[in-house]
């Protein structure tokens, strides 16, 4: 087994330290491989150090791992080093998946502050959402490129270390925002049942999308949570949409067929009270949105997720982190999940059983 397979086998147990002392072998001798820098960069940020281990992480742009979202464009990347920003335009080229143009669309705020123009390049399905990030002045995709005037550019991965952030100063104050028209009607769906208006409104999802690298590992058994309706002093929603779906308990709101765009989702969340999900791109919009969210991670957490402990520096600590502890074992995540549920919302939890 080549040295970087022992090191993600140890990795994804939560065997760190021994990874990590691969990683160190492989910095002295062979400290240019690509996979070995990437997982390196996982490391770094792991002990907190956001601008060396996002240097490292660039190895995964030459790896493919961000997806092939590479913009046709001859202008240079923005460095600060070198180049104004004032009244420069900057395209900021969102890569990965939702969750990752969701976490780095933050930084278009980041040029406007500085005095920039800033046009976002993102997937046309959440063009409009990304559209009222403060400073944002349009939203394209990467057909347009070429015939949009710009002078600099930046990869979305890159934007925390180029900016020069660290741990302490990355920007986490919420800039993603539901469509004030979309909140009173969603306030209308969520309270269709009458019954269930005075209940607190949780809104569950359990996995994300399957072409997520390791996605195997990140994911849980959907019952603990799902049987979480059990408890009739809440009122719980599904957000589970596409694929991974369930027969849901009667009393569980399933709405995979109402949430036909992410402006229905942000709209969505907004009404609830709680968001309860894996590392799921749902996870970053709510977060975003400075909801309350409950994130559900592996052993081996997403990077935003890696360095912190309850929280994220990337999020407020409106977002909480329930880390699995054993490899393989949910159990106690699903314990700790359930009793701060009834913590939280200060309700006194009787016996279901």
């Amino acid at each position: 087994m080549h040295l970087i397979d022992q090191q993600l086998n140890l990795m994804i147990r939560g065997r760190f330290d021994e990874a990590w002392e691969i990683s160190e072998m492989m910095e002295k001798n062979d400290p240019d491989d690509l996979k070995h820098k990437f997982n390196r960069g996982w490391f770094l940020i792991n002990q907190g150090d956001l601008q060396a281990g996002f240097k490292n992480l660039e190895a995964g742009r030459f790896l493919n791992v961000y997806g092939d979202r590479k913009i046709p464009t001859n202008k240079p990347i923005w460095n600060p080093d070198i180049h104004s920003i004032k009244g420069k335009t900057i395209i900021l080229n969102m890569e990965g998946g939702f969750g990752d143009q969701m976490i780095y669309a933050r930084f278009a705020t980041e040029v406007y502050n500085r005095g920039g123009i800033c046009i976002l390049c993102c997937d046309i399905r959440l063009h409009s959402l990304f559209s009222r990030i403060q400073g944002v002045t349009k939203c394209i995709d990467v057909n347009s490129v070429k015939s949009t005037y710009h002078d600099y550019w930046i990869p979305g991965f890159s934007c925390s270390w180029i900016f020069g952030h660290t741990f302490e100063n990355v920007p986490n104050q919420p800039y993603l925002f539901a469509n004030p028209l979309s909140v009173p009607l969603w306030k209308n769906i969520l309270n269709a049942d009458k019954s269930v208006s005075d209940k607190p409104k949780v809104g569950i999802r359990w996995s994300g999308s399957p072409l997520f690298e390791h996605q195997q590992f990140r994911i849980f058994p959907p019952e603990p949570l799902i049987n979480l309706y059990k408890h009739e002093e809440f009122k719980f929603y599904s957000l589970q949409r596409d694929t991974d779906t369930r027969e849901l308990p009667e009393s569980i709101f399933d709405l995979q067929h109402l949430l036909i765009s992410w402006e229905d989702t942000a709209g969505c969340l907004e009404n609830l009270d709680l968001v309860i999900t894996s590392c799921t791109s749902v996870a970053h919009l709510s977060s975003a949105m400075g909801k309350p969210t409950w994130v559900i991670v592996p052993i081996l957490p997403y990077h935003v997720w890696a360095y912190g402990g309850k929280h994220s520096p990337w999020y407020q600590k409106t977002t909480r982190i329930y880390r699995q502890e054993r490899f393989g074992n949910w159990d106690s995540v699903f314990e700790k999940v359930e009793s701060d549920l009834f913590e939280y919302f200060d309700l006194n939890k009787r016996d279901t059983k």
